[in-house]
């Protein structure tokens, strides 16, 4: 039931230039998270350069802690793409294991329906670097609702009246003065940002010479993301960077009819939708990522916040700058009324087995442990469900479990599989990390080594 470390097979310790097809391994594709600066660095680009940094890693009691990477090696391999209910995916070898309740287990043994574990938060950056907040708010601001393509004035267009303040103050940060231009039929305004000077002999625009130093600049929206200098903010700076990229496609609101809050962000960019809410997880804050298609038009991906404790966490952290802020400060009386639904954060179906286990050993009959818990009897039904943190932390404590104390408290979240699809054999990357053997792979948890 709780994972635990498996032994290095000597065999393989002395084969670290060769690669063995049973091994687990990444795809090329697959970005690994880094704890010394934060970012995500694709598992190719580790083969290439030779690094060798720290990267967030399991421990035994499912909390992430830095671990460094020791080994890296190539070679061919079947590649799978597991996608998950979150909306997350992530491309493995069929050798690759998962974690799951039971244990970690190789990804050719799982299918659709099975949960396995992946982040609920990541912890700060182990070398945090912060930004002048001024370009922190700006850099928001340009990623949701600015213009910067090549050849083109660079703009920003907004109808709150709060973020047209923001970008016009964090404007002066780079010596310029925003000149409004208001278009009373599209009800919107405009901010030029022109270069406090001309632009002759090879000078730029400051913001655009900016953009450009962060990869940005002469992108449209469906290719935007966010640099990787943001991953390496303080945890208090990544809020700030959220509230204000909030502020422009963001959407939080109370729906009456319905009694709960919607809150998501949206964007044409899968990678900005992803790294958005990789950032979240800094705040604790889990995010869903969903397609919407619309005839005509790009697709578009939706990354809601959802479960009342997960909003709420969410709206104190994070919140919006402007309009969308004052909205979810309203928001929390709301959700402050309602009852937690465990539903989101649960804990698999078959903790069961490992209850029904300590159950035996304690010589306590069903009956008993259900009245012990609060329960009506119900015979077998109950054990065909997950369980909330709360509801498993009762049973710890009622049974003395400290093995099921772990499940209660820990850095996992119970995702389900939705979706497994071969993509055929691929050059693929086997990563070992001693000690603890695994690490987070495009927002999942990975043995991918020897």
């Amino acid at each position: 039931m709780v994972p635990t470390n498996h032994a290095r097979d000597e065999s393989i310790g002395k084969c670290t230039n060769n690669f063995n097809s049973k091994l687990g391994g990444l795809a090329q594709s697959a970005r690994v998270f880094r704890a010394d600066n934060g970012a995500a660095i694709s598992v190719k680009s580790l083969h290439r350069n030779g690094e060798r940094p720290l990267v967030w890693s399991l421990d035994e009691r499912m909390r992430f802690v830095p671990r460094p990477v020791s080994s890296v090696t190539s070679g061919p391999g079947e590649v799978m793409r597991v996608r998950l209910a979150s909306g997350r995916s992530v491309e493995l070898s069929t050798a690759a294991r998962l974690l799951t309740i039971d244990g970690w287990k190789d990804l050719e043994a799982l299918a659709p329906d099975d949960r396995v574990a992946i982040p609920r938060w990541v912890p700060h950056t182990l070398h945090p670097k912060e930004m002048p907040d001024a370009e922190a708010v700006m850099l928001a601001h340009m990623i949701g609702d600015g213009s910067f393509v090549k050849r083109q004035p660079i703009r920003y267009a907004s109808i709150d009246e709060e973020n047209l303040s923001a970008v016009t103050a964090a404007a002066t940060h780079f010596g310029i003065t925003a000149i409004r231009d208001e278009y009373a039929a599209a009800r919107v305004t405009t901010l030029r940002l022109p270069a406090p000077y001309r632009l002759t002999h090879g000078r730029r625009n400051p913001i655009a010479a900016w953009l450009d130093e962060l990869g940005l600049f002469g992108l449209r929206s469906h290719e935007k993301f966010v640099p990787e200098p943001v991953f390496a903010f303080p945890t208090s700076q990544v809020a700030i960077f959220l509230r204000h990229l909030w502020a422009t496609d963001g959407s939080i609101r109370w729906d009456g009819k319905g009694r709960q809050a919607r809150i998501y962000y949206a964007s044409t960019s899968w990678q900005l939708i992803n790294d958005v809410a990789n950032l979240l997880l800094r705040l604790e804050v889990h995010g869903r990522i969903r397609r919407v298609r619309k005839p005509g038009y790009r697709d578009c991906f939706h990354l809601t916040i959802d479960g009342t404790d997960n909003q709420i966490t969410f709206l104190y952290d994070v919140g919006a700058h402007g309009a969308r802020g004052v909205a979810g400060e309203a928001m929390l009386t709301q959700l402050d009324k309602l009852e937690p639904n465990p539903n989101v954060d649960t804990v698999p179906k078959e903790i069961w087995n490992a209850v029904r286990t300590i159950l035996e050993a304690r010589q306590m009959t069903h009956r008993e442990f259900q009245a012990a818990m609060g329960s009506q009897y119900c015979g077998s039904a109950m054990w065909k469900r997950s369980l909330g943190r709360a509801r498993l932390a009762r049973a710890a404590y009622i049974l003395d479990a400290p093995e099921l104390a772990i499940l209660c408290n820990n850095d996992v979240f119970w995702d389900r599989i939705t979706e497994v699809t071969s993509l055929g054999e691929q050059e693929v990357f086997s990563v070992y990390v001693p000690g603890t053997e695994n690490l987070i792979a495009d927002s999942v948890s990975v043995k991918a080594g020897m």
